[in-house]
This record gives C-alpha cells, sequence and structure tokens, in this order.
C-alpha cells in the first residue's frame, strides 16, 4: 500500500515515464549504434576472406575498403550526432512539460489555500458579530461592555469590507477593469489618516508615521489607499505583540517615496519574488496562523504597476522587513 501511494503522486509518476523515455532513447541509440559496427565487422572479415581466396592484395590496403570505411565512420557518426539531438531535445521537451505542469500544480494548491482561508475569514468576523448581537439582546449588559462589542463589531465590518474589497480588486485588476479615477490627493493627509485609523490594533502595535507635510499626488485615491492598508495591515498581522511599525513619506527627485518598516517575522530571501503572486502565501494553510487570503500583496504590486511605480523588499534588522515603494508626482 505505501508503494502504491507513492507511486499515486503525479510527479513521481512523471519521473517514472521520463527515466523510461530516456532511457528506451538511449537503448535504441545503442542497439543501432551495434548493429552498425557488426554488420561493418562481417563485410570487412567477409570481403578479406574473399580477397584472399582470390589471391589479391590485403583487403585493408584496398579503395573498396577505404570507400567502405569511410561510409562506416559516417553512419556511426549519423547515429551518435542524431541520437544525441533526440535525447537532448527529448530532455528539454520533457522538462518544459514539468515547468508547466508543475506550475499549474502550484496554481491550484494555491486555489485550494485561498478557499480555505476566504472561509476562515468569513467565517470568524461573522461569527464575532453574531455573537454580540445576541449579547445585545440582554437587557442588563453593562454599558462599557456595550461599547466594547460595538467597537469590536465594527472592527470585524471594517474587515469583512477590506476583505471583499480585495477580492473585487483582485477580479477588476485581472479584467482590467478597475476603473481608477485619478485625481490631486494630499498623500501626507491620507497617510496620517489611515495609520490612525489602523493604530487601535488588537495587538497593541504602535505605528509610528514620519511624512513630509503636503505631499500632492495625480493618483487614485482608493487603489492608492488599498496599498497602504494592505502593507500595513501585512506589517501588523507578521509583527509580534507591543511591537512597533514604522512608515516614513518624503519627496525626493520628483519621486513619493513610500517605506514601511515592521519588526515582524520577516520573509525569507528566497520567497520575497513570489509573495507577490495571487493566492501565494508562505507556508501551508493547515499550519498557518496568521489570517489572510495571498491576495493583498498581489494588489499591491499590481496597483503600483498602474501607477508607474516600483516596490522592493528586504530585511529590516534584526527583525522584520521592509517594503520601499517610489511614485512618479
Amino acid at each position: 500500500m505505501k508503494f502504491l501511494r507513492t507511486f499515486s503522486s503525479p510527479f513521481t509518476t512523471f519521473y517514472v515515464v521520463f527515466a523510461y523515455a530516456v532511457a528506451f532513447a538511449l537503448w535504441w541509440a545503442y542497439l543501432l549504434y551495434d548493429k552498425n559496427e557488426a554488420a561493418y565487422n562481417e563485410m570487412v572479415e567477409l570481403n578479406t576472406i574473399r580477397y584472399q581466396l582470390e589471391n589479391k592484395p590485403a583487403f585493408n590496403t584496398t579503395e573498396e575498403y577505404i570507400k567502405m570505411d569511410a561510409k562506416y565512420n559516417r553512419q556511426r557518426f549519423m547515429i551518435v550526432a542524431e541520437g544525441g539531438v533526440f535525447v537532448v531535445m527529448l530532455c528539454v521537451g520533457l522538462m518544459l512539460v514539468l515547468r508547466v505542469f508543475a506550475r499549474e500544480v502550484a496554481l491550484a494548491e494555491q486555489q485550494k489555500n485561498f478557499l480555505l482561508s476566504i472561509t476562515h475569514e468569513l467565517k470568524s468576523p461573522l461569527s464575532s458579530i453574531k455573537a454580540a448581537l445576541q449579547t445585545f439582546s440582554n437587557p442588563n449588559l453593562p454599558a462599557d461592555k456595550k461599547d466594547r462589542l460595538i467597537h469590536n463589531s465594527i472592527a470585524d465590518s471594517d474587515r469583512l469590507e477590506a476583505l471583499v474589497n480585495n477580492i473585487l480588486f483582485a477580479a477588476k485588476i485581472e479584467r482590467d477593469e478597475h476603473g481608477l479615477g485619478f485625481e490631486e490627493i494630499n498623500v501626507s493627509e491620507m497617510i496620517e489618516a489611515l495609520a490612525a485609523r489602523l493604530s487601535n490594533n488588537k495587538k497593541g502595535i504602535a505605528i509610528h508615521v514620519e511624512a513630509e507635510e503636503n505631499l500632492y499626488m495625480n493618483t487614485d485615491p482608493v487603489g492608492f489607499s488599498s496599498i497602504f492598508i494592505n502593507l500595513l495591515e501585512n506589517a501588523i498581522k507578521y509583527s509580534a505583540d507591543n511591537t512597533n511599525v514604522y512608515v516614513y513619506l518624503r519627496e525626493e527627485g520628483g519621486q513619493l517615496l513610500l517605506e514601511i518598516k515592521d519588526e515582524g517575522v520577516g520573509i525569507p530571501e528566497s520567497e520575497r519574488t513570489k509573495v507577490f503572486e495571487k493566492f501565494y502565501r508562505i507556508g501551508s494553510e493547515e499550519t498557518r496562523r496568521a489570517k489572510g487570503t495571498g491576495l493583498g500583496l498581489y494588489i499591491v504590486k499590481r496597483f503600483v504597476q498602474i501607477y508607474n511605480g516600483s516596490i522592493t523588499l528586504h530585511a529590516n534588522h534584526p527583525t522584520g522587513t521592509v517594503f520601499c515603494l517610489s511614485f512618479p508626482r
């Protein structure tokens, strides 16, 4: 049973077929080469005997032998060259198939993880809001507890709204139907307001903002705010309780520079290009504790591209991640 389970893996089956195809091609090339050599040796032997019986000069000194030997060498080179090219082309073709297959398997796994995470992301706040509404039915509910429940319900509603917006953004971006409306906005004020809104987080993470005043940019307020919110929520999500997140905004050389620095778990160097892929999340959904759908950084990357900007990330020291964004004003 264990043997059958091992070979039930699509990749294992592919590798077995791959090895069989290469071995099959090499074996037939060897047989053809060996048959050609055997035929050549038989012809040389027969002609040698014939020349001896007819009292002629040694066969290997004749023009007939020279021509036969040249033909044999051409055939041998042809078998080796064509066989080698065929094996190389076979290997290249199979590796390309493997790459496409691996990409499809990874996409299917990411979509599966997305369904698992979206189910949890929708169920958790809805359950919390439902429990709060049921608690409100108690006529003897203390005022302080009522205020706390209202605050938590609003936070859960904001979380649901952000989740739905991310899904809608991702769908519209895929169809190039984002419908952005560009206008002149005060980015400094927007950053300050959004940071203040997210500063009341349950993890007690302090958000420090250093922004030059009155930095304007011709952009879409919905898309730009989505960039900042997704990056800031990620910084909060993957940071330990009671740590710090730093936001810097400045102008330099006609570029608007935004930097978000956290003290969280960080992103391994091997994963830093993958995190911008749709549905991609580090680790598996079964063992991952942090909430998310794998859409946030994908949306950030696509919006940055729409605004003709750039985004890079690198490690913070001693721990954490730094996202650096640049936009033409």
